[in-house]
């Protein structure tokens, strides 16, 4: 085993060694894998995949170490992890493939090819492969080190690795061929301090075009998605128009746009609004490659005209205006429990942050400008969640949510059985779809069968699934052929009962009649009988929901949902009412590491990530709310109202960064998770 102050003696003269992440942890590593006398040469950080270290994606983050004796990679994060060892006498080769953000570097050993990808800088690609090839040419021979990195060539012609010399090209030699993007994909890095050596004005030029081509490119692919969303054919040109009023928000006031801006605009839009385009061979072309030509760029500058006329339209609409688009997916998210307005929201603001920052420069008037779009893209959401008062006041009072596509019992209890946590309440609704599978079969043959009432209880506190279920519950007497449709329609007091007399049954009954051959889902039902007592309308509904119950229990599920201790009392002073309920489902509040996979598919369907470090201050938060709770903890509400804060908060920490990667634009670190004081000062939890 290594002995620590001299690994760090040896690293400290390795050049490379700066630019590695989590450094104590790789030194426990070394420790723990090299020899005494085993002496480092180079070190060079990427994501691998090989043999013994495979992980997903690109692989798994970590180090090559390179010694005297072999090469090992040594993984991040896990001190127990398994590296995996080079051995000099078993390398046949070293490739390399140059990309628009990394370098691919490819060992051949014993006919088995393994890759590192790495986005850093080619001067330290090209120290570490130089003193491979060393190595490789010495079979690997000890000799002593002096704390001295082999120093990259100042200029590429004078390297004796180029195509003078007796290696016929980069990737023979295993050099790179150009500049790096400085952008950090480590899944367990958190804002630490990197110094890379300054790129030449031409190449972060360069670097930057290919960065705003990648950019246009991915935000063109997910708006094309929306092409026939819902059937609305109408539905991709609202998209399209709010894009423009947000790239209008952006540029409106500048008297002298960039180049970069004018070119990332033109890009996004040329491929959405063809029929401007009389270059049709330009537009085929334009994302055909993985990065833009520089030929072609003085083409796509040529579109800007006719692309500014588009934006001069746009700025004809009030400034206060809504987003229609996002106003109309964030109303179908609420109908078919989906997700489609935090991915477009994600979209729409990544592309004002990457049209601010085009040209590399962000002024005090560019950051005040994106706090502004964030405002119109998340402000109305972001409002609604501050207070419950203010969301229950703009929450329809009755909803119909449609069954959708018809889809098999075993699709529905597969579906189901994949939600996060509820194990209690899956277990009960196995056994209630059995006992209806059996009555149903019963039924069918012509056998005895006993009294069966497909209305249910659900108990819980807010957030925990209870309108989630209720449609899989729709959904499942629809299979089974209970139900002809199984829709379902939610509501509440508000939605039931009138303010004068006689207007309640009418407007009961007109509730009901919407949820004939489905559920009816009626949520906080104990405001219903509320226990003030005197004169109340609620009494009312409640007399003729129990008619139309009996009348038609065969067209009709009743739901009734609530508090635990609120429902108990609200049934027992409604016997007539109790009577007409024989199942009973309790939701408990989710654990904190299930509230975490909850807040992970949020940041999956808005294309963020999540670091090690701010997992872990998550977590650390959500357990202390957790631990805190009352029986209004807002469980998956919180969540989401969580995941808001942290993407302001997120906003706020990148908006004066420049160039503005990938990375950045979708990492959520420690620094972006609020504390437990920021927690209690604010009323959105």
């Amino acid at each position: 085993m290594a002995v620590q102050e001299e690994l760090e003696s040896q690293l400290d003269g390795i050049t490379n060694w700066i630019h590695v992440s989590f450094k104590k942890n790789i030194i426990t590593n070394m420790q723990r894998v090299l020899e005494d006398e085993e002496v480092i040469i180079d070190v060079l950080e990427g994501f691998y995949r090989g043999r013994v270290v495979v992980g997903s994606g690109s692989g798994t983050p970590g180090v090559f170490c390179l010694t005297d004796q072999r090469l090992v990679f040594l993984a991040n994060g896990d001190t127990r992890a398994r590296p995996e060892v080079l051995e000099f006498s078993h390398l046949s080769g070293v490739r390399t493939r140059r990309g628009a953000a990394s370098n691919r570097v490819t060992f051949v050993q014993d006919e088995i090819e393994t890759v590192l990808t790495t986005t850093r800088d080619e001067n330290q690609v090209h120290s570490f492969l130089s003193a491979l090839r060393e190595r490789m040419e010495s079979g690997g021979r000890t000799a002593k080190r002096t704390n001295a990195t082999p120093k990259a060539p100042k200029k590429r012609n004078e390297t004796a690795l180029t195509k003078d010399s007796k290696h016929d090209s980069p990737s023979e030699s295993g050099l790179p061929a150009g500049p790096q993007d400085k952008m950090r994909t480590h899944e367990d890095e958190d804002d630490e301090p990197e110094t890379l050596p300054k790129l030449s004005p031409a190449e972060e030029k360069l670097r930057n075009l290919n960065f705003l081509h990648s950019e246009a490119r991915k935000i063109f692919a997910e708006v094309n998605k929306y092409k026939s969303f819902n059937e609305e054919p109408a539905f991709l040109q609202q998209l399209i128009d709010d894009l423009l009023y947000i790239a209008n928000l952006c540029i409106s006031g500048d008297e002298h746009l960039s180049d970069e801006s004018k070119l990332f605009v033109s890009m996004v839009l040329m491929p959405l609004r063809q029929s401007l385009v009389k270059d049709r061979e330009l537009l085929v072309d334009l994302f055909r490659v993985e990065s833009l030509p520089l030929r072609k760029r003085r083409a796509v500058l040529a579109q800007w005209n006719l692309f500014a006329n588009e934006l001069r339209k746009a700025a004809r609409y009030e400034t206060s205006r809504s987003l229609r688009s996002l106003a109309y997916l964030r109303a179908y998210d609420r109908q078919q429990d989906t997700s489609h307005f935090d991915k477009m929201a994600a979209l729409f603001y990544s592309f004002a942050q990457v049209l601010l920052k085009a040209d590399g420069n962000i002024s005090e008037q560019h950051a005040k400008r994106l706090q502004k779009i964030r405002q119109i893209i998340y402000g109305e959401r972001e409002a609604e969640g501050a207070s419950t008062d203010k969301l229950q006041a703009k929450k329809p009072a009755v909803k119909v949510s449609q069954a959708g596509e018809e889809e098999s019992l075993e699709e529905i209890m597969l579906s189901v059985n994949r939600l996060i946590g509820m194990d209690k309440v899956k277990t009960q609704i196995e056994t209630f779809v059995n006992l209806m599978k059996v009555h149903r079969e019963r039924e069918l043959r012509g056998l005895p069968v006993t009294e069966f009432s497909m209305h249910a209880v659900f108990y819980g506190p807010p957030g925990t699934g209870k309108t989630t279920i209720a449609r899989y519950v729709g959904k499942v007497f629809r299979a089974l052929g209970l139900l002809k449709s199984g829709h379902m329609v939610e509501t509440d007091r508000s939605g039931m009962v009138a303010g004068f007399v006689g207007q309640t049954a009418i407007q009961t009954t007109e509730v009901i009649d919407q949820a004939l051959d489905g559920v009816l889902f009626i949520d906080e039902a104990y405001t219903l009988s509320p226990r003030s007592g005197g004169k109340d309308f609620g009494q009312e509904a409640i007399d003729t929901l129990l008619k139309r119950m009996e009348d038609n229990r065969d067209r009709l599920a009743v739901i009734v949902a609530g508090y635990p201790d609120e429902m108990k009392i609200f049934l027992d002073t409604n016997p007539g009412l109790k009577s007409r309920f024989n199942r009973y489902f309790y939701f408990d509040h989710y654990e904190p590491e299930e509230l975490l996979r909850i807040f992970d598919v949020f940041i999956e369907n808005a294309m963020f990530s999540l670091t090690s470090p701010a997992r872990r201050e998550l977590l650390g938060l959500l357990t202390s709310l957790h631990r805190k709770r009352d029986k209004a903890f807002g469980n998956g509400r919180l969540v989401r109202n969580l995941f808001e804060r942290i993407v302001e908060k997120q906003a706020n920490r990148i908006a004066g960064i420049t160039p503005l990667t990938d990375h950045l634009l979708c990492s959520i670190t420690k620094h972006d998770i609020p504390t437990r004081a920021e927690i209690a000062s604010e009323n959105r939890w």
